[in-house]
Formats: structure tokens, C-alpha cells, sequence
């Protein structure tokens, strides 16, 4: 009979001195916020916080993400903003939510169950708090969102996407460093500009214009 070979998982690396030390398993347990309102123009949606953003309790900020540098450069919130500064982008028509709450280390970490219970989550947060425009933080996010094949996700401006909702949703790429495909904040700003103009494309529509009148 042939001889098996044992394996042993190997221990996860330690955290990087950024943490200070602090516990994974009690970064593990902590959750962003949701930073909602009426009358948001940019609801920006994230997959789930990364553990570095736990720990500072801001989307975000993961020094090496282009999502702050891009967003303070594009003229949606003042220039210089930063992690520290997300819920003060409310002030500015921009909020934020993850589709799925737990913190992990990679994506990889989440189940089946996390994305399902996420996604009819972030349907019913959408309806009720009805963004002018949705951006998805990567294709990755919105084929979870929608149930499609990551690679039939497109770029772009996806419409009026979800049923009762007068909401339209873009996709942009994912700011993370570890996109190779736009290794540079400059690489990704088109998408920023893009969704600057086509809010302010919305912001003249009869839509938006009996919201406001609503409100």
C-alpha cells in the first residue's frame, strides 16, 4: 500500500507593522459602518472590508488603494480627502456600503452565503435610499450583484439594472493594486471622470429634478 503524505495547513502570515500588533481575530470581528442617506447622488459599493480597513474603521485604507486618490482628484469630494474623511463625503452627495459586512483577508474567503445574503441586503439598502448612481468598486462585485459570469461583466454604464428602483449603475474597475490590468491611480481616473459625467448627466434629467422637488 502505498504511502500518504501528511499535510499541515500552514499558519497565516503575520500581519504586517502597519497593525500595530493588533489581533486578527479581532480585526476579524469588526464591520465598516453602511454611510447612507436620501438624496445621494454617488453610492459607491465595495465586495467586503479588507482587514486593514477594519482596523482603521474607513473604507479604503489600504495605503497602496488608488480608490482616495483617484476620488479626491476627480472633484466628487475636496481634494484633499481621504479614509478619514468617508463619512464627510455625505456632505457631498457620495456614500458608501460593502455587499458583504465581515472583514476578511481576500475575497477568497467568502462563501456562497455571504454573497447571497449580501446581495438582497444591498437590493433593499438600493430601493430604499434610491442613489441617483450606483458605482461598483470592480466586475468582480457586480456579476455577485447581478448573477452573471465575471467575464460577460462589462465597463461602463449598465442602466436602470434593478426592478422598483429608478437608480442607474456603472462599473468601474477595482481600485486595489493587485489589478495589474491599471497599475497606476492616473490608469483608472477615466472611470472617476466618467462617473463625474454621467452624474451630472443625471443631475439634469426630469428624474432627478422632481426628486429634488420632492424632497
Amino acid at each position: 500500500m502505498p504511502k500518504t503524505r501528511k499535510t499541515t495547513a500552514k499558519p497565516p502570515k503575520k500581519l504586517p507593522k502597519m497593525f500595530n500588533g493588533a489581533d486578527e481575530e479581532d480585526i476579524r470581528k469588526l464591520a465598516l459602518p453602511d454611510l447612507l442617506q436620501k438624496g445621494m447622488e454617488v453610492l459607491i459599493v465595495g465586495i467586503n472590508p479588507g482587514l486593514y480597513s477594519a482596523y482603521r474603521g474607513h473604507y479604503y485604507s489600504h495605503p497602496a488603494n488608488h480608490f482616495w486618490r483617484c476620488l479626491s482628484a476627480s472633484g466628487l469630494v475636496p481634494p484633499s480627502f481621504g479614509p478619514d474623511n468617508d463619512a464627510q463625503c455625505l456632505q457631498y452627495g457620495v456614500g458608501f456600503t460593502d455587499v458583504v459586512k465581515r472583514s476578511t483577508r481576500t475575497m477568497a474567503e467568502l462563501s456562497d452565503d455571504d454573497f447571497e445574503d449580501g446581495v438582497g441586503r444591498l437590493k433593499d439598502k438600493i430601493r430604499q435610499f434610491q442613489p441617483l448612481l450606483v458605482v461598483f468598486n470592480g466586475k468582480s462585485i457586480y456579476a455577485k450583484f447581478t448573477g452573471q459570469k465575471q467575464k460577460d461583466v462589462t465597463y461602463g454604464n449598465h442602466g436602470k439594472a434593478l426592478k422598483g428602483c429608478e437608480s442607474t449603475f456603472y462599473v468601474m474597475t477595482n481600485t486595489s493594486p493587485i489589478n495589474a490590468h491599471f497599475p497606476t491611480w492616473e490608469s483608472r481616473m477615466a472611470f472617476f471622470m466618467e462617473v463625474v459625467g454621467l452624474r451630472d448627466d443625471l443631475k439634469r434629467s426630469p428624474y432627478f429634478k422632481e426628486r429634488c422637488s420632492t424632497a
